[in-house]
C-alpha cells in the first residue's frame, strides 16, 4: 500500500510545523498555512484514527512527505484531504493516501459517500480522483482583500443593533448561526457542544471579533471571525438570517469584520465561499472589493459500488 522507501504513522502534536509547511508545499499559491491551522484542525478530528503521515525512510530527519485526514461528516458521508510534497510527487503517495482514505471511510460508513476537496489547478490531484472513480460536485472560492486603506464604516438597517459577542448567550448565538446556514448546500447542523469545544473553547478562538445583530430580542445576524488563519485575518462565518436578507445586513457585517482587523493593523482579510451560494455571497463579497485567490473543488466517490 504504501511504497518501498516510505513508513507511514500517526502524527503527532510535535509534527504540526512540518505538516503545515508541507500542505503549503503542495498547494503552491493557495493557503499560507501554519501550526496554529494545524493544531485548529485536529481539534475537531480524531487524529489516532483518521489521520495519516507518510516520511521517507531514507531521509535521516524523517522528512514529511505526504499526509492525509477525514471526518466523518454525516451518518454517510465522510470528507477528506490529502497532500504530497513537491519532491515526493510521481512515487505513489498520492494513490497511498487514497487508499488508506478509502480503506477508513468504507469502515466508517460502508455504503456512503466519500468527498476529497482538491484546489482546481492541482492537475495532478485532479487526475488522480477522476482516475479513481470521482467526480466533481461543487467548487468553493478563496476570496481576499488587500487594505491599502480605511475601510467603510458598517450602515446598519434601521431598527437593527450590533453589539459583542457574549459567552453567556453563546447556545443561542450557535443557534441563530446553524438557522442562518440551514439552506446552504449539504449543511450538517452540528451539536452546540461540539461546536462549543471545536470553535470557543479554541485556544486560538478569537470571540472578541464575534458580533451578533438584534432585532429587539431576536438574532437577525452572526459573524465569527479568527484574528490569524492562514496568515491572515480570518472571516469564518457571515450569517444573515432568512428574515432579515436583501436589507444590507451581509455588507455592514463585512464592513465591520474590515474595521475592526483594520484597527488591528491586519491588512490581508479573507474567506471562504461556496462558488454556488443560493444568497448570493460571491457578488456580495465581490461587491465589499474581494476577490478569487483560487477555486477548490469538492470531488465524491460512492462507495460500496
Amino acid at each position: 500500500m504504501v511504497p518501498a522507501g516510505y513508513s507511514a504513522r500517526r502524527p503527532r502534536p510535535s509534527d504540526a510545523e512540518a505538516i503545515a509547511a508541507l500542505m503549503t508545499a503542495a498547494d503552491e499559491g493557495a493557503d499560507q498555512v501554519n501550526p496554529a491551522d494545524i493544531e485548529r484542525e485536529w481539534r475537531g478530528l480524531d487524529i489516532q484514527h483518521d489521520t495519516w503521515l507518510l516520511e521517507a525512510e531514507a531521509d535521516a530527519n524523517a522528512e514529511a512527505a505526504a499526509y492525509a485526514e477525514l471526518l466523518k461528516r454525516a451518518d454517510d458521508h465522510v470528507a477528506s484531504e490529502g497532500y504530497v510534497a513537491p519532491e515526493h510527487i510521481g512515487r505513489g503517495l498520492g494513490t497511498a493516501l487514497l487508499e488508506l482514505i478509502e480503506q477508513r471511510a468504507r469502515e466508517l460508513t460502508p455504503e456512503g459517500r466519500l468527498t476529497n476537496g482538491v484546489i482546481a489547478a492541482n492537475r495532478a490531484a485532479v487526475a488522480l480522483l477522476e482516475q479513481n472513480g470521482y467526480h466533481p460536485i461543487r467548487h468553493f472560492y478563496r476570496m481576499a482583500i488587500e487594505l491599502s486603506e480605511p475601510p467603510p464604516e458598517p450602515q446598519w438597517p434601521a431598527g437593527l443593533e450590533p453589539r459583542p459577542f457574549d459567552r453567556e448567550h453563546a447556545e443561542a448565538f450557535h443557534d441563530a448561526t446553524e438557522d442562518a446556514f440551514a439552506d446552504e448546500w449539504r449543511h450538517e447542523p452540528e451539536p452546540f457542544d461540539h461546536w462549543r469545544r471545536r470553535r470557543l473553547d479554541d485556544p486560538g478562538a478569537s470571540p472578541d471579533l464575534w458580533l451578533t445583530v438584534h432585532d429587539q430580542d431576536e438574532i437577525a445576524a452572526t459573524l465569527i471571525c479568527d484574528e490569524r488563519r492562514y496568515e491572515m485575518g480570518w472571516i469564518a462565518s457571515v450569517g444573515v438570517r432568512k428574515p432579515w436578507r436583501r436589507r444590507g445586513l451581509g455588507l455592514a457585517l463585512i464592513h465591520h469584520a474590515f474595521t475592526e482587523f483594520w484597527r488591528r493593523g491586519q491588512r490581508t482579510i479573507g474567506l471562504g465561499v461556496d462558488a454556488e451560494n443560493p444568497t448570493g455571497a460571491t457578488r456580495l463579497y465581490e461587491r465589499a472589493g474581494m476577490h478569487q485567490v483560487f477555486d477548490a473543488v469538492v470531488y465524491e466517490k460512492q462507495l460500496g459500488v
